[in-house]
């Protein structure tokens, strides 16, 4: 795919750049709004007043990779998904951040593989206090492009193999990245520069590395709720097992758990379980986590690193038939006891179609 990012000019209309580049209004609208961020897209059949940058597709007649022309669904469904995260210095709340998403899925079996199709067509976010929603649309618009994937499914684990799409992926990425260079090109303090250099690089990492990306993709709440093992086995999906869950608190350190699976109720075709998951207190560097804590909480907590604590509780039901997972309800607390605490609620339901 090539792209252009077009500057629009006061004399410029959607018909008169149609004219231009010889595509329909249509496409031209499609094309954008799948590579800009959620507050660029266009609505309707004119600009918005505060587009600057229009992306075009200059080779409209390409193909896409043979690859992406095989995934055709064969089973759909809608999962609108709810979180809140919020941080705590003391008892006093200092952030508070929910996010409304809604996910359209569908999957299929092909030469005994599994695939699945993703796409974000909603991501709301809001953010206390305002000060933070520069930082919290930056997030949302990298969501947008990581998200919508075409994957493989790993048949003994049920998570993503590999992502079909990545070279799709990494074209919207260098799309957004030009954009956020112009964005950001007036920038004078040398600090805030490089902080935004380094958003850029970080991101670099983990898009133009499937690897990377299929990690972090992994470790983002939807994805791992809903690629599990129930997608490829009914047996022993829910035995007790080990892995690492990244810290909010302190830098994505991986923090080893053991869980445990309950099966509260269950039917022919359905079970509802329950998932706890404790922390390996053994095996955590707790002095790595200190020397963290010192440099980003004690200079507004004052005290010094006590107990940390992190537990996981999650609720979830699936529909074994057609393999879906129908509800979940996950509470998450990561804590440095009496002083820093980040609480997250995630809800997720499989709605009507």
């Amino acid at each position: 795919m090539r792209f252009l990012e077009y500057e629009i000019k006061d004399v410029d209309t959607l018909e008169s750049i149609s004219k231009q580049y010889n595509q329909s209004v249509e496409d031209i609208i499609s094309f954008h709004n799948q590579n800009c961020g959620i507050t660029q897209q266009i609505i309707g059949s004119t600009f918005p007043v505060y587009l600057k940058f229009l992306y075009l597709n200059t080779n409209p007649s390409a193909k896409p990779d043979q690859e992406e022309q095989t995934i055709k669904s064969e089973s759909f469904a809608r999962y609108r998904c709810e979180q809140s995260v919020m941080t705590y210095i003391g008892e006093m709340l200092i952030n508070h951040i929910d996010t409304k998403r809604e996910f359209l899925v569908d999957k299929f079996q092909k030469n005994g593989e599994s695939f699945v199709n993703t796409k974000l067509v909603e991501n709301i976010m809001n953010s206390y206090p305002e000060e933070m929603k520069e930082a919290v649309d930056l997030i949302s618009d990298i969501d947008l492009l990581a998200c919508n994937l075409q994957v493989s499914v790993n048949k003994e684990t049920g998570k993503i193999d590999k992502i079909i799409n990545h070279n799709k992926i990494i074209d919207s990425w260098k799309l957004h990245k030009e954009h956020l260079k112009s964005k950001y090109g007036f920038l004078r303090n040398s600090e805030t520069k490089e902080n935004v250099q380094l958003f850029l690089q970080t991101n670099d990492k983990i898009f133009l590395n499937e690897g990377k990306l299929k990690e972090w993709v992994n470790n983002k709440m939807f994805f791992d709720l809903f690629f599990d093992k129930y997608l490829v086995s009914n047996e022993n999906s829910f035995s007790p097992f080990k892995k690492d869950l990244y810290s909010q608190l302190f830098e994505g350190k991986p923090i080893p758990f053991e869980f445990r699976q309950d099966i509260i109720t269950e039917t022919q075709n359905t079970i509802n379980v329950r998932k706890v998951g404790e922390m390996i207190k053994e095996k955590v560097n707790t002095a790595s986590l200190e020397e963290i804590y010192d440099v980003k909480f004690k200079p507004l907590v004052n005290y010094k690193f006590s107990e940390f604590k992190f537990s996981y509780r999650e609720n979830s039901t699936y529909d074994l038939e057609n393999t879906w997972i129908t509800s979940s309800d996950v509470t998450i607390i990561e804590e440095v006891k009496n002083n820093v605490r980040l609480m997250i609620s995630y809800k997720l339901k499989k709605i009507e179609v």
